[in-house]
């Protein structure tokens, strides 16, 4: 599969100056600022959620975090869940598993995005497929979100040993 079609029109159509950043294939968005050199805090993923309601949710947060689904719930009012992988290849016919823009528009689906994201100097967004990310500038980004609610989603950061939390700042090897 290549880049998402419906991501590339939605940035035309919308006037939105972007780059677009090849890296190796990959299986995860955090893999994908690994191998591309990018700090994990200015690429962004998007989790698709599904209220008790059936009402669909895009969450979009930097990838080296895991989504606070109890956050989501609490600053919405409602219950979510993670959506199945079935599901997401049906709202989302023209990206591969996992690949999905964290752009809701574009999928007419309501989004709350990660505090964080917003204060990030660029942005690099999945495009579609596991070979290429989209790099916008924070001001057009903040512009695409401007109505959007957003607050923090974050949970515990990816990659950090759980060891690690308990060790004090002074800790050291001899």
């Amino acid at each position: 599969m290549a880049i998402s079609i419906s991501f590339i029109d939605y940035l035309s159509k919308h006037d939105i100056d972007y780059e677009l950043i090849s890296h190796r294939h990959t299986t995860s968005s955090i893999d994908s600022s690994f191998t591309a050199h990018l700090p994990s805090e200015q690429v962004a993923k998007a989790i698709i959620l599904q209220s008790n309601d059936g009402d669909y949710l895009m969450a979009s947060l930097s990838v080296g975090h895991r989504l606070s689904i109890s956050q989501v719930n609490e600053l919405t009012g409602k219950q979510y869940n993670l959506v199945n992988e079935v599901r997401l290849s049906e709202l989302f016919p023209d990206c591969e598993q996992g690949a999905i823009p964290g752009i809701g528009e574009i999928f007419k689906i309501n989004m709350l995005v990660d505090d964080a994201l917003l204060n990030a100097e660029q942005i690099y967004i999945e495009a579609g497929d596991h070979c290429h990310l989209v790099k916008i500038n924070q001001r057009q980004y903040t512009n695409i979100l401007l109505d959007i609610p957003h607050g923090n989603i974050c949970g515990a950061t990816i990659g950090r040993p759980k060891m690690a939390e308990h060790l004090s700042s002074e800790w050291r090897l001899s």
